[in-house]
């Protein structure tokens, strides 16, 4: 990893860590403070509609006491009822006007007091129908009996407590609209006797819960009695919800009122509640990203700053030959640690230099003295002397690619004179080949690319010496013209039932029809033994490989090619893989 990036991961490490340290406890105490609030707000409103529904059952109870103890001119109205209590009584419809008449301005009273309220009624044990409707024309059927009817018989049993008849639609009312009903036991408080059933009609908005929950959109309320729903207003989605687990985003709260049995529930949406708090959620996500993106910005910077002269003075060093840039640079003129490095690698590389020329040229005449003079005694021996000679001192004097071509070459002459016999491994033809590459990429200063795919264990493998190294040259040559029509060669290998293939592959100017056509008649004679000394050009020197081959392997083996111009040239030689006991020819 360069040095730059190290430099960056450690300061975006510096910035980065603390940023989120800081970001975490932010967050895990907004949350408790959130959660904190949350719960807050949702037990204030629950007390609120508590206090409301309350208060709604208060006004009923009211209302049951004013009946009972109020009277108009002097004369209660339990002293009216009195008068109906005997179910066997018959009463004129004057009777009936009358005491309609001196109920209705205590009635009118308690319309005007309490909203909401369709109308007042009292049945009583004569059947007879006392009160009327004061909102949207309400009134009982004037044949409705209500003995029998499931709410009647339940207020009977309450013997005096409020009985709640949930939001539904009565068909006993006339011009009814969905409502709620309380209705009650009246007693005459002095000999307890039964004087009736005070039944009260209240469109469904008086247990509108509105003007206490200030987050009508998160929150549910329920009234209810054991399973049965009195109202529910503002019911909340929960199936739909995108919540996965429901329940855990919820608030609830159960408060008995009056009446009974009656439990007013609110259930709270967390995610609702929560929304005011998303604004300052959102901000402190956004402060965290771009607090986040300043720091690496700067991480970077920083660290390019810190590297650069490093890098760039790396960089002359990778790369000797080039114009010496080091002089150019202006950290040459720092007064710190950097400028140290550049005026000292520049003086180190002035004397290297003037060793290095003032070396090469003695060793040169030595060389050219001791050549003249052995002239007549040169041989392979002292050609593999002499190179690994010139390849050590490439390398005292870090002339890398002196030092390359000399090894390379020697290994060369070596592996072409000193290597005896006709097989070798393929390991030993491949370094050959590497050799080669070597060099023509020195000579060509990389001009080319080389890529090679040969399976490891085809390795031991004995094959015909000087087989592939050729066919890479011809591709350089022919194929490319020298790295002038193309840029990479490609050698692979691969075995099929025992027949071993191999492939040189170039990218180059590719042969025109009539001389692929003509190449491939000429692979198709006869070898003769004359012909394996010659490498004129590329057609005998393919032609010299594959009479080797066949020669060697027999007739079913050898050399084939394809080739488009414009497109580059494939040569494939195919040979038999060798039984593990044939040796390597001495």
């Amino acid at each position: 990893m360069k040095l730059k990036y190290r430099f960056f991961l450690i300061f975006s490490a510096l910035a980065v860590v603390p940023l989120f340290l800081f970001s975490y406890i932010a967050y895990n105490h907004y949350i408790n403070l959130s959660n904190s609030q949350i719960t807050e707000t949702s037990s204030k409103i629950m007390e609120q509609a508590v206090k409301e529904t309350d208060s709604v059952f208060g006004s009923m109870q009211h209302i049951l006491e004013l009946v009972q103890y109020t009277s108009p001119n002097e004369e209660t109205i339990l002293q009216e009822l009195g008068k109906f209590a005997d179910p066997n009584s018959e009463h004129s419809d004057q009777d009936i006007y009358e005491a309609n008449k001196k109920m209705k301005y205590i009635f009118q009273n308690f319309v005007f007091s309490t909203e909401n309220i369709n109308g007042i009624f009292i049945f009583t044990p004569s059947k007879v129908v006392l009160g009327q409707g004061y909102g949207n024309g309400v009134d009982v059927r004037s044949d409705y009996d209500p003995a029998g009817e499931d709410w009647y018989e339940k207020t009977l049993e309450l013997e005096g407590k409020i009985y709640v008849d949930g939001v539904k639609e009565r068909d006993y009312l006339l011009n009814d609209t969905p409502s709620i009903s309380f209705s009650m036991c009246v007693y005459d408080v002095y000999s307890r006797d039964f004087l009736g059933v005070l039944y009260i009609n209240c469109s469904q908005e008086i247990f509108s819960l509105d003007t206490v929950n200030v987050l009508p959109e998160a929150t549910e309320f329920v009234i209810k009695r054991e399973n049965e729903i009195l109202y529910k207003s503002n019911p909340f989605d929960w199936e739909n919800s995108s919540e996965t687990n429901k329940e855990s985003h919820k608030i609830e709260y159960n408060q008995e009122i009056a009446g009974e049995g009656v439990t007013l529930t609110a259930v709270f949406d967390k995610a609702g509640l929560a929304a005011d708090f998303r604004v300052t959620l959102s901000l402190m996500l956004f402060a965290l990203v771009v607090f986040l993106i300043l720091f690496i910005v700067l991480a970077y910077f920083l660290a390019r700053y810190l590297t650069e002269p490093i890098t760039v003075l790396s960089h002359i060093m990778a790369h000797p030959r080039e114009k010496n840039r080091a002089v150019e640079s202006p950290y040459m003129n720092r007064t710190d640690e950097i400028g140290t490095l550049y005026n000292q690698y520049q003086t180190m590389l002035e004397e290297n230099n003037h060793y290095i020329k003032s070396e090469y040229e003695n060793k040169m005449i030595l060389m050219d003295t001791q050549m003249k003079a052995l002239e007549s005694q040169i041989n392979a021996h002292f050609l593999y002397n002499t190179l690994e000679a010139i390849n050590s001192l490439a390398e005292i004097e870090g002339a890398e690619d002196i030092s390359v071509m000399a090894l390379a070459l020697g290994d060369m002459f070596r592996y072409s004179i000193k290597t005896k016999g006709a097989l070798v491994t393929l390991e030993k033809e491949l370094a050959h080949v590497k050799n080669f590459v070597a060099i023509q990429q020195i000579r060509f200063d990389n001009g080319f690319r080389f890529e090679m795919d040969v399976p490891e264990e085809l390795y031991s493998c004995r094959i015909l010496k000087l087989i592939l190294q050729p066919l890479v040259e011809n591709a350089l040559y022919h194929g490319l013209l020298h790295c002038n029509a193309g840029s990479s060669i490609y050698l692979s290998a691969r075995k099929e039932n025992k027949i071993i293939y191999f492939t040189v592959k170039d990218d180059g100017v590719g042969m025109a029809s009539e001389t692929l056509e003509q190449l491939q008649k000429l692979l198709e004679e006869k070898p003769k033994f004359g012909e394996l000394s010659q490498h004129a050009n590329e057609s005998i020197g393919l032609k010299n490989i594959n009479a080797r081959i066949r020669l060697y392997y027999g007739e079913d083996y050898g050399l084939s090619v394809k080739s488009e111009q414009g497109c580059g040239t494939t040569v494939q030689i195919k040979i038999p893989e060798l039984a593990e006991e044939t040796k390597e020819e001495a």
